[in-house]
């Protein structure tokens, strides 16, 4: 039974690590998809405006 409760425990250790190797990748990627398109709109907000573009 022992066994058992220390090899669950390791499991739950190895899943939480990876999560965690997941998780914060993606909020990088995230946080630059992000960043990108709030830094788009503020461009196009500024670009003056010219009647041969559309």
């Amino acid at each position: 039974m022992q066994l058992i409760e220390s090899g669950a425990r390791g499991v739950s250790m190895v899943y939480q690590l990876g999560v965690d190797r997941i998780l914060i990748p993606l909020a990088i990627v995230a946080g630059l998809a992000g960043g990108a398109m709030i830094g788009s709109e503020i461009a196009r907000m500024q670009a003056p405006e010219s009647p041969y573009m559309h």
